[in-house]
């Protein structure tokens, strides 16, 4: 099920006047859960079948961890191994036979290879990750293996996450899970919020930026300013499709008693690689920092080329998780590379006077942000050699009014991004409780609710971050 086809509200309704009419937080969690499984199997109910499997498999694994500790680390490798066998076969297997054939066609060489037309199941990246993490974190000592599998199964299922993250960690969402939850009109409020201001981004802004993005790139040969124009309109897209996702998920928990964390804070103003890392996507490079370069890099430190490596290698890695397609390796390489060369720099001039934020943010947005966009945009490789070793500004008249066009229409979908990011930087922030009066609040939903009806199209495209 989407967060914004028109049986949602009506689930979370229904969702909603049971779950707070229960008592009893076991009885909560066993609701949660068959409205997980209803969410989750809405399209494909064998989806559910696989998320459970893969759950029941970290949780054996995670009790004989505490039951035979001796054997803990090759009960480790087994989960991981299931779980990364699960991504490799759903998600990429038809990606490496493609490389496959693609290869033996090059060299001449006959053969009967085919596809075999692997159903991605949606939201896989994000709960393999995140059983993966319950089970690296009851390997290191850091969580005691739980022992009571509906509690598990909730924490694995619960739907406001399940298929776009954020990835919570077992350690923070478990607790929420095995306490009992109170209802707050506060916390019902506050969630409605996010939830209207996650659908605005989505339907209004990122579902209306959508079809000009999607008609530049499928154009046979684009003029460089246009492409540029539209990958700059990308980013307004999967910012709003991603966050507003996010917002949702977040909104939809806190109604229900539980709070996700925080996945985005402010990208676009990050002066560096790293520092964008640490505002986008959250969830996910915390993740990889703990579970994957740490463990690279090593407990006692490592020099610069070995970091270097270790670090090119791991955003490789996060390119790869967000498809089997090249442009995402590249994307990922491309951002690794440029974190290696911010973190060389801060080392060879560590006295150097610091940049200004007015020359440091721009740079970072262009320079990294929109061409590191383009490359993720852009699935053809060749494509991508080819307009970087194009001029930008190069282009027709009628390229050059296209292009001001686009421009104008996305500046014009961003104002309300803009105009929330000022009232939370500079207005909200500064009342006495950081909350609002209720007319205003419900007057807001308001709003967002007749923008919603007015921008809704049947044709609705999905939430990007299904498709990874």
């Amino acid at each position: 099920m989407n967060f914004v086809q028109a049986e949602f509200p009506v689930f979370l309704a229904i969702v909603w006047l049971v779950y707070w009419r229960i008592q009893e937080r076991r009885a909560q969690n066993l609701w949660l859960l068959g409205a997980s499984v209803v969410f989750y199997g809405w399209v494909h109910p064998w989806f559910v079948a696989l998320l459970f499997a893969a759950s029941l498999v970290d949780f054996g694994t995670t009790q004989l961890m505490a039951r035979v500790p001796a054997y803990k680390r090759a009960l480790l490798a087994l989960s991981v191994a299931s779980n990364l066998s699960l991504l490799a076969y759903f998600k990429y297997a038809d990606f490496g036979l493609s490389n496959v054939i693609a290869a033996l066609d090059a060299l001449g060489l006959a053969h009967d290879v085919r596809l075999l037309g692997v159903m991605l199941p949606i939201g896989i990246s994000f709960y393999t990750f995140q059983t993966i993490g319950y089970c690296v974190d009851v390997y290191r000592g850091e969580l005691r293996a739980r022992r009571d599998l509906l509690d598990y199964l909730t924490y694995v299922s619960f739907f406001p996450q399940l298929v776009a993250g954020p990835i919570e960690r077992a350690g923070r969402l478990l607790p929420q899970v095995e306490r009992a939850r109170v209802f707050t009109w506060t916390a019902m409020s506050s969630g409605v919020s996010l939830i209207a201001w996650g659908a605005f981004k989505k339907v209004v802004i990122a579902d209306s930026v959508a079809p000009f993005v999607d008609k530049v790139f499928v154009l046979r040969d684009p003029a460089a300013p246009l492409v540029w124009a539209a990958t700059a309109a990308f980013m307004i897209q999967i910012f709003a499709d991603f966050s507003g996702y996010t917002d949702i998920a977040r909104g939809v928990a806190r109604t229900l008693g539980f709070e996700l964390c925080e996945n985005f804070r402010e990208p676009f103003l990050a002066r560096t690689t790293p520092e964008f890392w640490q505002r986008w996507h959250m969830s996910l490079s915390t993740w990889i920092r703990d579970y994957v370069l740490g463990p690279l890099v090593g407990d006692d430190g490592a020099g610069p080329r070995r970091f270097a490596v270790a670090t090119v290698v791991t955003f490789a890695l996060i390119g790869f998780w967000h498809g089997a397609a090249w442009n995402y390796v590249l994307f990922g390489v491309f951002h690794g590379l440029w974190v290696v060369a911010y973190g060389q720099a801060a080392r060879t001039w560590p006295q150097a006077p610091r940049i200004p934020s007015a020359i440091a943010v721009p740079f970072h947005l262009l320079a990294v942000g929109l061409v590191g966009s383009f490359i993720f945009r852009e699935q053809d490789v060749g494509r991508i050699v080819d307009h970087l070793a194009r001029w930008p500004w190069v282009g027709t008249a009628s390229d050059w009014i296209a292009t001001v066009v686009l421009l104008s229409v996305t500046f014009a979908f961003a104002l309300p991004l803009v105009a929330k990011w000022a009232l939370d930087r500079f207005i909200a922030t500064r009342s006495d409780d950081g909350t609002w009066p209720l007319p205003v609040v419900t007057a807001s939903w308001a709003l967002a609710a007749c923008a919603i009806f007015v921008f809704h199209r049947v044709t609705a495209t999905d939430f990007v971050y299904f498709q990874f």
